[in-house]
């Protein structure tokens, strides 16, 4: 995807092609959670179980998800609008427990500036910016997951 970019700038526009509005800072290329582009974050493990939960559906082109190179590290879904209403005290409750985040409108997200799995990198490129799973199916597989008795210690 940017074996051709040499500066942030050249990454920007590469992101800008895909339909996302990022920004440069400090040498980096960043998007700003919005109401319409979410990110849900969560531990690695219970990210590949919900991965793979969603490939299964195959509704949607891609499931961008991110990664930073560390132990213990969490993987951030890039997702869509949501649909329906708020969550609920308890829902919000019962996903923070496991280590699962919605990062609020506002909120910067680094993006991958290089192809090599150092840093910041993509677990699973996007294709485009419009063909993303929303927040509330993400958030919806999550729950399902962590509902299964079997599966509670799988992703700590």
């Amino acid at each position: 995807m940017f074996e051709r970019c040499h500066s942030a700038h050249e990454v920007a526009y590469v992101y800008r092609g895909l339909g996302f509005a990022v920004s440069c800072s400090y040498g980096r290329v960043s998007l700003t959670a919005t109401p319409a582009l979410g990110v849900v974050v969560m531990p690695a493990g219970l990210g590949a179980q919900v991965r793979a939960f969603l490939e299964e559906e195959s509704r949607w082109l891609s499931i961008p998800i991110l990664s930073y190179q560390r132990p213990q590290r969490e993987w951030s879904f890039l997702v869509g609008s949501a649909w329906g209403g708020k969550l609920g005290v308890h829902t919000l409750a019962q996903l923070e427990e496991r280590g699962v985040r919605i990062l609020e409108s506002g909120q910067r997200v680094w993006l991958p500036m290089t192809d090599h799995p150092t840093g910041w990198y993509w677990v699973s490129p996007p294709v485009n910016a419009k063909t993303m799973p929303s927040r509330s199916s993400v958030i919806a597989v999550a729950r399902q997951v962590i509902a299964r008795p079997e599966a509670a210690t799988v992703w700590r």
